[in-house]
């Protein structure tokens, strides 16, 4: 049940790639996490130049360019060291293979949040009130 949101420079990535981007990272989210298919929710939000700051180097031997994308994945917890390791790793070679996004461009955050958490709509917290199972 991850929530994407990827967020962009402006004019870095056209409309059409910002659609393979999207499908790479649930692809990614399904083989690593084993997330179900119709989980899929994603926001992209693009900024302007003068909006969008980061340091070209900052842990890295080479360079960040505009292209720049910082995926942030909200999910449940519960996924071990080695998968999230993987599922970094998938995602920048997928990214970098099916987008032509130079994986130094690919900034990745994972943020857990407990089921309970979760409203999917109605107004219901529907792992609370027992439509989806609590991971234990």
């Amino acid at each position: 049940m991850p929530f994407v949101r990827i967020e962009y420079m402006k004019e870095a990535h056209h409309n059409k790639n910002l659609n393979k981007i999207s499908k790479t990272i649930q692809q990614t989210l399904i083989n690593e996490f084993d997330v179900p298919i119709k989980d899929y929710f994603q926001v992209f939000q693009s900024h302007e130049a003068h909006e969008f700051f980061y340091d070209e180097s900052y842990f890295l031997n080479s360079k960040r360019s505009n292209k720049l994308l910082y995926i942030y994945v909200t999910l449940a917890p519960g996924r071990s060291k080695a998968k999230k390791l993987r599922f970094y790793k998938e995602l920048s070679t997928s990214l970098s293979t099916h987008c032509g996004i130079q994986t130094e461009d690919i900034f990745i955050l994972l943020v857990e949040t407990e089921r309970e958490n979760w409203s999917f709509g109605n107004g219901l917290a529907q792992a609370l009130e027992g439509g989806i199972p609590i991971e234990k």
